[in-house]
């Protein structure tokens, strides 16, 4: 198997790194940091619902990966399609990655002399092949469920089978599974030997959804705690890298009154039922889904439980915590609208990496979920740390500066940007901060404002200083907190330099901040504000520049 795995190059790199537009690297004090995992959003788009295309057409660019079900496997070994050619054509054109899906029809009993038949076997797997070849998809996606327990070798053996071939030609394979939170076998988990299939997978989708299912009793579809111990399982057999957490983007509308089955519902068709007169909704802040009770038109009590965008996000968060390779989405035209902002926030710079132990090159803060390593470490720790710059809010990247319109590495912080500049390599001014500041101010629209307005000499009150570079002055409190900190450049104490360096020149007077109600002022590279009723040494703070600038970036919430 190993042997197979090094016969991918081309197209399985170019999957993991395909939206790692952020580069990480480390600063020439240190050697090269792994960049982290891309985090892959893969969408599952369907023929027969005119909604999942309106939303693969508007959201295309917010997934990496789509598996349009184009395909289902007959009883007898025929493969059946199901593809619409404008969808085809639109999808192999758009640069994602496409493996469409196929299913099986047969079922059980019926399943089985397909899968348990090596001609058999080898006779699809020739078909789907040729069809990935001849079309020029990526790869395929298997989907084959109701799969008795007794044939999980079997169903081995075929996705080792189609590995030996598609791998060789670079092309991608990938299943998805049912669900399990043990190794003892369910009537639909049985057939999956996860640890084995995880040997010829590229990667691995979990279905983790149906806990509550169309026949059976009411209750959320994909209850938390369950799906966090499906998880927490499935890590121990398939690698995280490989593993992508289906999320379900549906709902189920049981009819209590007359019983199963439930039908499927969509978001928008969930907010229909919330507006019907004396209908109550809710949200099971355990299990992290919505529900719905109300009673129809033949007087039946219904009970409705659906996925939203905080049940998708809750999700998103476990992935991500732990470390897994992406999240697949069940399916295009379900979700609520609001989730494309959460799935566009994901493959930033500041999106969550896997935790790791830290080590003396390189820190890991659980409280961001970001790194910092080598030079941005030293300087970090020599500077003032925490209280000065607070924790990582991303990796590092490649970003231009927007000043000198270059490009440097960068790395954001609560309150500050490092930047590198190797042009002054053995210099204090190797890494410096950016202009948070003064960024800060033009973006809330502040420059105009009369508190930046230039002063005369003048107006500098006995105990202040006046910077004629700026025409502003420095007054206690914050005239004490810009003298006694500064970056370390080796001078006696802090310095001037050393200071200015740290937060740059006064570029507004003390002014009532409208947002906060504090008193605020503004330097080149920081905003100090006054919090009175603190103790010293906390009553002049540093603002969260970086923060702001990072979620106006829509990086963050």
């Amino acid at each position: 198997m190993g042997q197979t795995h090094r016969q991918r190059p081309a197209l399985h790199l170019a999957l993991v790194l395909m939206i790692a537009f952020n580069a990480l690297s480390s600063l020439a004090a240190g050697p090269s940091v792994r960049a982290a995992p891309s985090f892959l959003r893969w969408g599952y788009y369907v023929t027969y619902d005119r909604t999942s295309w309106t939303t693969l057409q508007n959201h295309l660019g917010t997934l990496d990966v789509v598996s349009p079900y184009f395909f289902q496997l007959r009883a007898d070994g025929s493969i059946e399609e199901l593809s619409d050619p404008t969808a085809d054509s639109f999808l192999r054109q758009s640069g994602l990655t496409i493996v469409p899906m196929i299913k099986n029809v047969p079922r059980w009993d019926e399943f089985t002399p397909l899968i348990a038949d090596p001609q058999r076997r080898a006779a699809i797997i020739a078909r789907l092949v040729a069809l990935v070849e001849q079309r020029g998809y990526h790869g395929i996606h298997i989907d084959f469920e109701a799969v008795n327990a007794s044939d999980a070798p079997h169903l081995t053996a075929f996705m080792r089978e189609l590995a030996a071939q598609l791998h060789p030609r670079g092309k991608l394979v990938t299943q998805a599974v049912v669900a399990r939170t043990s190794d003892t076998p369910t009537t639909w988990g049985g057939a999956y030997d996860y640890r084995a299939l995880a040997e010829v997978n590229d990667y691995i989708v979990v279905m983790a959804y149906d806990f509550h299912y169309a026949g059976g009793t009411p209750g959320p579809v994909a209850p938390l705690t369950w799906v966090q111990r499906v998880v927490a399982y499935l890590t121990t057999r398939i690698p995280p890298e490989k593993l992508i957490l289906g999320i379900p983007l549906y709902g189920y509308d049981w009819d209590i009154t007359a019983g199963p089955p439930a039908r499927s519902v969509r978001f928008d068709q969930v907010q229909e039922l919330r507006r019907r007169p004396g209908a109550t909704s809710g949200y099971d802040e355990t299990e992290q889904e919505a529900w719905i009770r109300y009673t129809d038109d033949q007087g039946h009590q219904h009970e409705v439980w659906h996925a939203d965008v905080r049940s998708v996000t809750a999700r998103l968060e476990l992935a991500l915590d732990r470390g897994l390779a992406g999240v697949a989405l069940w399916r295009l035209g379900h979700e609520d609208p609001a989730v494309w902002n959460e799935l566009a926030r994901l493959n930033t710079p500041a999106t969550r990496i896997p935790a790791f132990p830290s080590t003396p090159e390189r820190r890991y803060f659980p409280e961001t979920g970001h790194s910092l390593a080598y030079g941005f470490k030293a300087f970090w720790e020599r500077s003032g740390g925490l209280p000065i710059f607070g924790y990582p809010l991303t990796e590092e990247f490649t970003e231009m500066n927007p000043d000198l319109g270059r490009p440097f590495t960068v790395q954001y912080f609560e309150r500050q940007r490092f930047e590198y500049h190797p042009e002054l390599a053995g210099t204090p001014y190797e890494v410096q901060l950016g202009r948070l500041g003064a960024e800060d101010a033009q973006r809330r629209g502040l420059l105009g404002s009369q508190p930046f307005q230039p002063v005369p000499a003048s107006a500098a009150a006995p105990g202040c200083r006046f910077f004629p570079e700026t025409s502003h002055t420095l007054c206690e409190p914050f005239l004490s907190y810009w003298q006694s900190h500064g970056l370390e450049f080796g001078d006696p104490g802090i310095s001037f330099r050393e200071s200015l360096a740290l937060f740059g020149y006064p570029i507004s007077e003390p002014f009532r901040d409208p947002a906060t109600g504090l008193t605020v002022q503004y330097f080149e590279r920081a905003r100090f504000e006054y919090h009175p009723d603190n103790p010293e040494p906390y009553q002049v703070l540093l603002g969260l520049l970086g923060t702001d600038l990072v979620r106006a970036k829509g990086w963050i919430r």
